[in-house]
């Protein structure tokens, strides 16, 4: 779904490419890191350490680590 129209998306687009490639790489890590927080918030209580990681990959990735590994 693109909510989003063309100029507005054009404009952020031009904003994020005029930082530095560090100053994006840090962006984007700093986005995964929210992407993982807001993954736990809806983890079941109880998870060992090891499911709960697998829980948050399956919530940003959409599957198994494995089956990305095999594809």
């Amino acid at each position: 779904m693109e909510d989003t129209t063309q100029e507005t998306g054009d404009l952020v687009r031009e904003i994020i490419m005029s930082k530095s490639v560090e100053d994006r790489f840090l962006m984007c890590a700093a986005l995964y890191e929210d992407a993982k927080e807001l993954a736990r918030i809806g983890m079941p209580e109880g998870l060992s350490k090891n499911e709960q990681e697998r829980y948050v990959f399956r919530r940003i990735h959409g599957s198994d680590p494995q089956q990305i590994v095999e594809e």
